[in-house]
């Protein structure tokens, strides 16, 4: 089943076959897998969809199920932070390990009840984060994973929240500390220690494709915004390597068009375990806004992407 993932286990075939029902009704093709090959016996009974189908079908389980995921972030530690936020004020959560990295970084997910969805919104927008103070507003997770972990590193502690989180729609990533950290955290990243300003841009397009190219050959750069500048920012010791990286000037050049961002996840998840480089970009000139969404790979890398995709 080279093309399918599992989304569920169950130890009744049951559970498993309500919520195939419920795929189905969906137009998303699902199969169950019972190891023990019986309707009746206890064992592990997985439920398969076809991966492009993956996030649909996971958003409609949590749904059956009565949950509505309000955040998520690869590391673990902000994500437990902000759940015990919303513990401390009644707000009871599921915490949940993501299976599978097809289309997002995101690991940890956290959901509450639906019902609870609105009394969760005051603490999402940072309204009830009393004893919390936004540090940073970014575009991207892995922007984000960088300076937590610049954070992390100086024993500063996070919550990260995102502004529209669900699977199809991300606007903007915060970055919060605890109050009394504030002053500390907006120091540490505006000095950027043992980093050192690399190129200046004048749109984020173009500073997302550099970022992405210096990722690609494993080189972490950061993106700030200062002034109305956009910058990039590179270790002392990576900018000789860095600059040869861009002064190739490679071209990149669009592998397909979408009309919404799951699609476009998915299909760039695919090219980074291929090894190829490529970047969401859309006519509103940012990462995540809905829009006319592009996929941008280099031209070398262009037709081997292109069949990549094909055999999805």
């Amino acid at each position: 089943m080279k093309n399918w993932v599992k989304i569920q286990t169950f130890e009744r075939f049951h559970q498993a076959e309500l919520r195939k029902s419920i795929l189905n009704q969906n137009d998303i093709n699902a199969v169950i897998l019972d190891e023990k090959d019986s309707l009746f016996l206890l064992g592990n009974i997985d439920l398969y969809v076809e991966k492009n189908n993956e996030k649909k079908a996971r958003a409609l389980i949590d749904d059956f199920d009565g949950l509505t995921k309000i955040n998520s972030f690869v590391d673990l530690k902000p994500v437990l932070l902000f759940q015990k936020v919303l513990q401390n004020t009644g707000i009871k959560t599921i915490l949940k390990r993501k299976e599978s990295q097809k289309y997002i970084l995101d690991n940890y997910e956290l959901y509450v009840e639906n019902k609870d969805v609105e009394k969760t919104i005051p603490y999402l927008t940072g309204k009830e984060l009393k004893d919390w103070s936004r540090v940073l507003i970014c575009n991207k997770v892995r922007q984000t994973k960088y300076y937590v972990d610049l954070l992390a590193e100086n024993l500063i502690n996070t919550i990260v929240i995102k502004k529209k989180d669900s699977d199809y729609h991300l606007e903007t990533i915060s970055i919060y500390v605890k109050n009394d950290d504030s002053d500390k955290a907006k120091k540490y990243i505006s000095e950027l220690k043992n980093y050192k300003l690399f190129k200046e841009f004048d749109s984020l397009s173009k500073i997302e494709k550099a970022e992405e190219l210096l990722f690609s050959k494993k080189i972490k750069a950061l993106i700030k915004k200062d002034n109305g500048k956009i910058q990039l920012f590179v270790k002392e010791n990576d900018i000789e390597t860095a600059n040869k990286y861009l002064a190739e000037n490679k071209e990149w050049v669009v592998l397909k068009t979408y009309s919404d961002i799951a699609n476009a996840l998915f299909h760039k998840s695919i090219l980074e375990e291929a090894g190829i480089p490529s970047v969401i970009i859309n006519d509103k000139d940012t990462t995540f806004l809905l829009g006319e969404i592009e996929l941008y790979t280099e031209k070398d890398y262009l037709k081997k992407a292109q069949n990549l995709i094909a055999k999805l």
